[in-house]
């Protein structure tokens, strides 16, 4: 992965500079979106490790000057999205709530270290976790939770900016926020702009309603968790793709198929948005969905989803 030097400006504002890896493909590589004006700064998401979240630093210091990063907001709990908090330790750290009370409960740094290097490999998600996950140093991140918790919707300033934050969980994550700054809206993990998203909360309605609530604010540019920055049609195209997951899925539940053979049914030709990376994942949005049509009280243990993921993407 060839990290960005250097952020780049959002087109046609003043203030906001985006620090994006490009590719398809690949797991946690996630956008930030800085927000510099007057004399404060602040960073929507951290990257998933030291060096990486360094890295973002580095490349925002031409633009930061003498400023100090004195707000971080999280979209949600996973590590690609907060891992990074700790770099920035005069920040106040904004998350939901419902974000806060999770995050306690996913791997922590420490956690991913030892799945990834101590899984066995003749396991497939052990050969999985080392294949797209042994590129982070999760040795040098650690777990910073929210200082500054909301739930509903929360508004801040940064210079003279105006940021609004609008909790949408649970959707991707337990407790999913979008922020909105201006027409620019970065939508955290509800978007992923190039391979099949992986949703571990759900229901798919409910990351179907965050979008739409996104669209909502008539944005010019959307910034997603994952992938290319793009403007409201990109995002109408996802959810073409969501609306049409969700479709299947509830037509193979109701005809008694297991998440695993409902794959098969989406995959079998080739031709279900062939362009999107990492197809494995739509198995883990289709196990969870299972589960919320089921009784939806409990959701699949995240490794259990990873289990299926990694053994179908190997078969």
């Amino acid at each position: 992965m060839k990290l960005p030097t250097q952020l780049s400006p959002v087109p046609d504002t003043d203030g906001l500079y985006l620090w994006a890896p490009e590719g398809t493909g690949l797991w946690g590589y996630a956008n930030c979106l800085w927000i510099i004006s007057g004399s404060d700064a602040a960073v929507i998401d951290t990257p998933y490790d030291g060096p990486l979240t360094e890295a973002m630093i580095a490349a925002a210091r031409p633009w930061l000057g003498e400023r100090t990063v004195r707000t971080v907001v999280n979209t949600h709990a996973n590590g690609d999205h907060s891992f990074g908090n700790h770099l920035f330790p005069e920040a106040e750290i904004i998350g939901t709530s419902a974000g806060q009370h999770h995050q306690q409960h996913e791997p922590t740094p420490q956690e991913m270290h030892a799945l990834v290097n101590n899984t066995p490999a003749g396991l497939p998600l052990g050969r999985y976790l080392r294949d797209h996950f042994s590129v982070f140093d999760f040795t040098s991140a650690q777990l910073t939770l929210p200082t500054k918790t909301f739930a509903g919707r929360h508004t801040f300033t940064v210079g003279e900016k105006e940021v609004e934050l609008y909790e949408v969980g649970p959707a991707h994550h337990v407790g999913d926020l979008v922020a909105r700054i201006g027409d620019v809206v970065c939508t955290g993990d509800i978007f992923f702009h190039g391979d099949h998203p992986p949703h571990w909360a759900g229901p798919l309605q409910n990351v179907i309603n965050a979008c739409e609530l996104v669209l909502s604010f008539d944005p010019r540019v959307i910034v997603p968790g994952h992938g290319r920055p793009t403007d409201r049609a990109g995002l109408e195209e996802y959810l073409i793709y969501l609306r049409t997951v969700q479709r299947e899925v509830h037509r193979c539940y109701e005809a008694g198929l297991s998440a695993e053979k409902a794959m098969d049914e989406f995959i079998q030709e080739g031709d279900f948005y062939p362009h999107l990376g990492l197809p494995e994942r739509l198995l883990i949005s289709i196990a969870v969905e299972y589960s919320h049509l089921q009784d939806g009280s409990t959701l699949p243990p995240i490794l259990d989803l990873c289990s299926k993921a990694a053994a179908w993407s190997y078969q």
